[in-house]
């Protein structure tokens, strides 16, 4: 790679600072970024995983799956070509990815919508009307899903009504597990001091909170509903693998970004949904209903009815982004 080849530490540092605007379980961010000059490595950040609520970090997997999507599009966006390497030391499992700026090229009309999508996505927790126009759209997130060895499934009415009671069932369960709880407060009512968590302004007030079925149970928050006679008519996608293999789960988290964004240039608002998948019992019991061994991760998909919350915080880039130049991870 030429000295020209390179991007400069004002680009690098854009780039990055829009890739985070990833989600992730409770807005934790479980990602580092090194980058030594002219390539940036991808970790795990184990200091931001939830081990009550995510026993077997998949979901920090899942997460780091997609910043990486994110990060491809910001750099496309930003015009440059890139080489991604996934899981680069096969025994070192905390680093799921390199990413190489390999040369700048023209900036292109879908890049640069898709950077945008990334600015304007957010979890839209309130009650949906149902998408306008659902006949291509489940076809193009199928495609996305299959480009990442993901499976996409949508469920019937009959299905969303048999997933309201497989959530119920997993959040009675989750009543009697003060850890979680603890975690669940601390994301929320407690918050991270380095911009993380999930605010007061992103959660549905006390009488919304019950027209969102399938919404893990945050404490209540301020936002609330324009329309309180409109109950939630979000589509379902439950997003399902072979298995439940690191390659595997970072394959999803990557497909989930795509299917996130592609429905954000749609104008769809979206929301992820994991705490049906997080208990053995409810996540099998999903497993049967869409006909997947490993469901990993579900997507309301719907039409806003409320307007965007606040932005929610994410860290500062200094905070997820440390220069090395001159030297590599190992």
């Amino acid at each position: 790679m030429t000295i020209e080849q390179v991007p400069d530490p004002a680009t690098v540092r854009a780039v990055f600072n829009r890739a985070t605007r990833a989600p992730s379980l409770h807005n934790s961010q479980p990602w580092h970024w090194y980058w030594d000059g002219s390539a940036a490595e991808l970790r795990v950040d184990s200091t931001r995983l939830l081990p009550a609520t995510d026993t077997f970090n998949r979901e920090g997997i899942l997460g780091c799956g997609v910043v990486l999507h994110h990060s491809e599009v910001a750099w496309a966006a930003a015009g440059w070509d890139i080489r991604t390497s996934r899981f680069p030391e096969p025994t070192a499992r905390t680093h799921v990815a390199s990413v190489q700026p390999v040369s700048p090229h023209a900036l292109r009309e879908p890049e640069q919508l898709m950077g945008a999508a990334i600015d304007r996505r957010y979890s839209d927790r309130m009650p949906m009307n149902p998408p306008p126009e659902w006949v291509t759209t489940p076809t193009v997130l199928e495609f996305l899903g299959h480009r990442s060895h993901t499976s996409v499934t949508f469920l019937d009415d009959t299905g969303v009504g048999e997933l309201q009671r497989i959530s119920e069932l997993t959040m009675r369960l989750r009543r009697y597990d003060p850890q979680y709880g603890s975690e669940l407060n601390w994301w929320s009512t407690g918050l991270d001091q380095d911009g993380a968590g999930v605010p007061a302004s992103a959660r549905p007030s006390a009488d919304d909170r019950g027209r969102v079925p399938l919404d893990r149970e945050f404490p209540a928050g301020t936002a609330e509903s324009p329309d309180p006679d409109v109950d939630d008519a979000a589509r379902i996608a439950v997003l399902s693998t072979d298995d439940d293999a690191a390659p595997t789960l970072l394959d999803c988290g990557y497909a989930l970004s795509a299917v996130l964004l592609e429905c954000t240039m749609q104008g769809l608002s979206t929301c992820t949904v994991s705490h049906v998948v997080e208990l053995p019992s409810p996540r099998a019991m999903l497993a049967e209903l869409v006909g997947r061994r490993y469901p990993q991760v579900l997507v309301r998909i719907g039409t806003a009815c409320s307007p965007p919350p606040p932005r929610t915080p994410r860290r500062a880039i200094d905070s997820v982004l440390e220069v090395r130049v001159g030297r590599r991870q190992g």
